[in-house]
């Protein structure tokens, strides 16, 4: 081989810039996704190990609940956060997952006499929980695959918005009249029990891993940056179109684990469970902790907890409808003073970085040796 060939040919031994700047990224964030997922996640661990320990009988309701919510609304943190397109539609694809996993999960004998006109193979469909979910989450994310492209092509925030509202609509119509598969406006009963406060925290986790990985990936970062100027964004190479589509079909299959968990809770289900009520309280929960995976876990913890605390005063003073005029009022206050959230735009490993650098520094400066000026001062 002549020495030209041998300068010409690249070696293997030695990256190219191009390929170790690449390999760093990668690394980076996906350390990243996995330090954040875990401080966030132990620390739902252990609030809810704390609550169920230390709670009574009339506290286990009110935490399964809020990890029924806890999806929906990371699930919403996922689309809205990143794209600052607040969504009302949500809880559409809770129904869709909730009315799929109990389809699927309903004995055949229940369904046969329930669904007699249903067709063959969701008559004669049993699974288990496992089984329900995941059938559940795929049939959601195919229903909101062609939606995302609808949405994602919509440039106006508030057009994309109203159109969510609309999605909203149409879905609890076709539940509600789709008698032979949904059992229309009458309550669907028959569900087997099988959310319990442990297999709703794992869900949580997963839940929690599946969203920050995604905030914390180039896809992430890429859709975030369309939020704050599109154009740019579009000018450096960021498909917005598909950066939008990503983060909506996951976050509808993140909301249908919250509606397969919500199903096997109540074992019985009717479209008016699924509609401005519950759309109010998961929009409220994401944006009072913020557009972050952190601030909704933080969200949906302080208004869960909130309405608990606030339906027992509700109770002892006899006073109906205290808790609804509180959190509104609670909510308008803090979106005047503090538009961002309770967190802003950090996550909660963020937050104990900043302060950890922040001591650290403080530390530095005062060991640090002082000047001859400042010895030699009287």
């Amino acid at each position: 081989m002549s020495g030209a060939e041998s300068h010409a040919r690249p070696t293997n031994d030695v990256p190219d810039g191009s390929s170790a700047a690449s390999d760093g990224f990668l690394s980076s964030w996906v350390l990243r996704a996995t330090t954040g997922s875990f401080v966030l996640a132990a620390i739902l661990a252990v609030f809810v190990v704390v609550v169920n320990g230390v709670g009574s009988a009339v506290t286990q309701p009110v935490l399964i609940i809020f990890l029924v919510n806890l999806p929906v609304v990371v699930g919403l943190q996922t689309f809205s956060g990143n794209s600052g397109v607040i969504s009302f539609g949500h809880v559409a694809f809770m129904a869709i997952g909730a009315y799929t996993a109990a389809l699927m999960s309903t004995p055949v004998l229940v369904k046969q006499t329930e669904l007699a006109n249903a067709p063959a193979f969701i008559r004669n469909a049993h699974f288990g929980f496992v089984g329900s979910a995941l059938i559940a989450v795929a049939v959601t994310a195919c229903v909101a695959f062609p939606l995302g492209f609808v949405f994602a092509r919509l440039a106006h925030p508030a057009a994309a918005s109203i159109a969510s509202l609309g999605w909203l609509v149409i879905a609890q119509t076709i539940i509600a009249n789709w008698y032979s598969v949904t059992h229309g406006t009458a309550t669907f009963y028959g569900i087997p029990s099988y959310t319990t406060v442990w297999n709703a925290l794992l869900c949580g986790v997963i839940v929690i891993v599946a969203a920050m990985t995604f905030r914390r990936s180039p896809i992430g970062y890429g859709l975030r940056a369309t939020k704050s100027n599109p154009l740019v964004a579009r000018a450096i190479g960021v498909n917005m179109v598909r950066a939008r589509v990503a983060a909506w079909v996951l976050s509808a299959a993140l909301a249908a684990v919250g509606g397969v968990l919500y199903s096997g809770y109540l074992v019985s289900l009717a479209p008016s469970n699924f509609f401005f009520s519950l759309t109010v309280t998961i929009v409220v929960m994401a944006i009072i902790g913020g557009p972050t995976v952190s601030g909704a876990v933080v969200g949906a913890i302080v208004i869960s907890v909130l309405n608990e605390v606030l339906r027992r005063v509700e109770t002892a003073t006899s006073r109906p409808g205290l808790s609804t005029v509180v959190v509104a009022a609670i909510f308008t206050a803090l979106m005047m003073t503090r538009p961002e959230g309770l967190l802003g735009r950090w996550e909660l490993d963020e937050i104990a970085l900043r302060g950890l650098r922040r001591l650290i520094l403080s530390r530095t400066v005062r060991l640090a040796p002082r000047s001859r000026e400042e010895v030699d001062a009287p």
